[in-house]
């Protein structure tokens, strides 16, 4: 009996899945090729924005460092000169030959340290239609003494008070010899031309806006004074920028800023 050999049907590839794979494989390599290409791209931009901010952050700290140094400068400045922030009065007079360095501006003689500034001032405030004028600067110590001793004589004459009173009334307007600030040749008495006080003008109101960005502060103000001196619009004392600037922002008068920048 014979054996039918058995056939064998020929394998039939499928061309469609052959060439999807394919195709498969060929966008496989296509994508490994461009991750190649990018990532190295990718990662130099990283580096570069990381060298981009690091360079920023040292910029920064540059730009805080020099700040720093900057306002320390400042500081130094602001206290370079001892007799910008001294307050002179009864507890702490000046001596008889103290004389500062002076210069003669405008008829009146006055620290040099001011002129330029007091110039500016004068100028702009005649610009915006507030004319100043300048009385008086320096006051010498043997000045001053006649003025008080003049002032008291007066109240003595025209009324029965004791010397003592008359004293106590005339030291809140017009200080001792030694005790007035004039004889520093910083401070200056502005006034206008216009009737009526000085305190209610356009000048003086100028004046109260200003005055510090020229580095002048009005020394006695309404509230109290160290030595009982009375308030004055007319006595402008001369600080510097910095000091009248910081006055202004810490809502503080001379006596308590110079106490406070004593204890810094």
């Amino acid at each position: 009996m014979k054996h039918r050999r058995r056939k064998i049907k020929p394998y039939k590839v499928n061309r469609g899945s052959f060439e999807e794979q394919k195709l498969r494989e060929d966008k496989k390599t296509e994508t490994q090729r461009a991750l190649l290409i990018i990532l190295p791209i990718l990662m130099l931009a990283v580096l570069a924005v990381g060298i981009f901010f690091g360079y920023k952050s040292y910029e920064r700290s540059v730009e805080e460092e020099k700040k720093i140094i900057s306002e320390s400068s400042a500081t130094e400045a602001v206290i370079a000169d001892p007799m910008l922030l001294t307050v002179v009065s009864s507890a702490a007079p000046l001596d008889a030959d103290y004389v500062p360095v002076l210069t003669d501006f405008r008829g009146v003689r006055v620290s040099p340290d001011m002129t330029e500034n007091l110039e500016k001032m004068l100028e702009d405030a005649e610009a915006a239609g507030c004319p100043l004028l300048l009385n008086e600067g320096y006051i010498s110590y043997e000045e001053q003494k006649k003025r008080y001793d003049s002032a008291v004589d007066k109240y003595l004459k025209s009324s029965k008070m004791s010397l003592v009173k008359a004293e106590s009334i005339v030291k809140q307007t017009i200080p001792r010899e030694g005790e007035s600030e004039q004889q520093t040749g910083l401070v200056v008495r502005l006034d206008d031309n216009v009737k009526g006080k000085f305190e209610n003008g356009a000048a003086f109101k100028w004046l109260e806006r200003y005055a510090a960005d020229y580095g002048f502060i009005l020394r006695y103000t309404g509230t109290e004074n160290v030595g009982g001196l009375r308030y004055s619009p007319y006595l402008f004392r001369y600080v510097g920028t910095e000091n009248a600037y910081n006055m202004r922002v810490y809502n503080m008068t001379f006596d308590e800023y110079a106490a406070y920048m004593a204890y810094r």
